[in-house]
């Protein structure tokens, strides 16, 4: 007995030192309010410096732990919104998964705490660590649980001349150089060596030259006769609550018509417009069992002339035991004008999981049979490159936050983006403004314009340099009309940004197995630079 309860008392956790743990939760914390809408993104590049201080000074196990629950804060802050989803979907289910997100996603702090360290006991090791940093952002994109949502370098959306290096470094090159100056920063408060102002100087230089460079890209002289596209996107903000009701999809249809033609019902407002964009579900179920709509956004298009884009799902026969049908989140193209009866259609490659899907449902069809309230979907087979004026890439929700699809879609030809989405279910908090944000910085990397219509805000248009030409306002009923120019470029995170990304990867694996030997010594030897 006295053997086993010296055995727990071993096991049972320690009282967290609030000291260390304090400026570790308040940086994680104020991190967490770098983000758009809130307008704070420059203090991003020394925000973690007090929580580096305090992690010098701490053994490994405790730096994990310490960054995971301060991590369990910052997540909060970032996500405090799905429980918006509870108000439609099953409440206990969506809660449960909110809880179980928030803990996965808090172990990448413990393991980014853990790491530094480690790196901060071992001569020079700091320099690898906005490597590593990157490399695990690009893991985050991976797999059937990704949600790669809050990269640093988000943190700059409302820079726009500290971002427009994205399209030759991409987002995971702009996180790694918030952390390097993060990390320079902290070199200069600890050196005993090496004059503090120096190292200082040139963590602060960081954003210096990010400005500069920006600057100079913004100043650029722009094509004078580009061509341009007519665009429309109906904003009829549609309450989530009463969207997916039977009952009420007659007066939800009714306020998408009275928004993008107006009311009394006149086609004219859309005359001389290329094309109509409606948001993700704009027609909430399946597109094909409600031929009267699908009749109506035909006759549109052919007396507008206009080709119209309408979000809905849709569905087809399947022989699998665990279901009859396959179901897709789609985008329906009508084309404009007489004679022209193709409707075109694009399904969603990237589904979110637990919303749309449950992960790993491919590999063990087992899970097929398990329901726990979440939307069945597949995923599409392939990209949809359409024409109108220009090529350009249909995008549903939040496929706009994958670089790696923004690139595959414009080495299809795509010369433009238009991304519909349905931001409504997350109710009036920051995650609309986060999203339209994100998608802000796949317009920068790959040098194409963006058109995003969402159901309920923000509908925004930007340019190929992320500048903003025009954008609603939250939870308002519009329909935003804008000639988008057709400028794009070629740029080199466009070329070559799998290259990037796949060197970050395997820097971040290789390195991470490095770190467990070093990680031995440092609490051995608490040995520090």
């Amino acid at each position: 007995m006295p053997k086993l309860a010296g055995l727990l008392r071993k096991l049972r956790p320690s009282r967290p030192d609030w000291s260390a743990l304090g400026p570790i939760l308040l940086s994680l914390v104020a991190w967490a309010f770098c983000y758009p809408p809130f307008p704070l993104g420059p203090l991003a590049f020394i925000v973690l410096v007090p929580a580096f201080v305090v992690t010098a000074r701490l053994t490994t196990r405790q730096a994990f732990g310490y960054h995971f629950l301060a991590g369990i804060a910052y997540n909060l802050v970032m996500y405090w919104w799905i429980y918006n989803v509870m108000k439609v979907g099953p409440a206990l289910v969506i809660g449960g998964g909110l809880v179980v997100m928030i803990l996965f996603l808090s172990l990448f702090n413990g393991v980014l705490g853990w790491i530094f360290r480690v790196l901060s006991g071992t001569r020079g090791g700091l320099y690898a660590y906005p490597f590593l940093w990157g490399g695990l952002e690009v893991l985050r994109t991976q797999g059937e649980m990704s949600f790669p949502w809050n990269d640093m370098g988000y943190t700059l959306g409302h820079w726009p001349t500290l971002i427009q290096c994205v399209s030759g470094i991409g987002i995971f090159g702009l996180s790694m150089a918030v952390i390097a100056s993060n990390c320079l920063c902290f070199c200069a408060w600890r050196s005993r060596g090496t004059p503090r102002w120096a190292l200082g100087a040139l963590g602060l230089a960081i954003p210096v030259g990010l400005a500069v460079q920006g600057t100079l890209s913004l100043a650029r002289p722009e094509a004078p006769n580009a061509p341009t596209v007519d665009i429309a996107l109906v904003q009829p903000s549609i309450e989530q609550t009463k969207k997916w009701d039977e009952d009420y999809f007659r007066d939800v249809m009714k306020k998408t018509w009275t928004a993008m033609v107006g009311d009394p019902l006149d086609s004219a407002r859309l005359k001389g417009a290329d094309l109509v964009v409606l948001a993700e579900t704009a027609v909430p179920d399946f597109l094909r069992s409600r031929p009267e709509e699908y009749e109506r956004f035909r006759a549109l298009a052919r007396r507008t002339g206009a080709d119209v884009l309408v979000g809905a799902l849709d569905f087809v026969p399947d022989d699998q035991p665990y279901r009859k049908y396959i179901f897709y989140n789609s985008a329906f193209l009508f084309p404009g004008g007489p004679g022209k009866e193709v409707v075109l259609q694009y399904s969603k490659l990237r589904l979110v999981p637990f919303s749309e899907h449950l992960p790993f449902d491919d590999i063990f069809p087992i899970i097929n049979y398990v329901n726990l309230g979440e939307g069945d979907f597949s995923p599409g087979k392939d990209y949809e490159i359409w024409d109108r004026q220009a090529k350009y890439a249909p995008s549903i929700c939040y496929e706009i936050i994958y670089p790696d699809f923004a690139r595959g879609a414009r080495r299809r030809g795509a010369r433009f983006f238009v991304n519909i989405t349905n931001d409504g279910w997350f109710g009036y908090s920051n995650a609309p403004f986060m999203h339209a944000n994100i998608a802000r910085f796949r317009a920068i990397e790959v040098g194409a314009p963006i058109a995003r219509c969402s159901n309920a805000g923000i509908s925004v248009f930007y340019d190929y340099k992320g500048r903003i030409l025009g954008k609603t306002r939250l939870n308002e009923a519009t329909a935003l009309r804008r000639k988008l120019p057709l400028i794009d470029r070629e740029t080199w995170y466009l070329r070559h940004g799998d290259m990037v990304e796949a060197f970050l990867e395997w820097f971040f694996v290789l390195g991470f197995a490095a770190c467990w030997p070093l990680a031995w010594r440092v609490n051995r030897e608490g040995y520090k630079a």
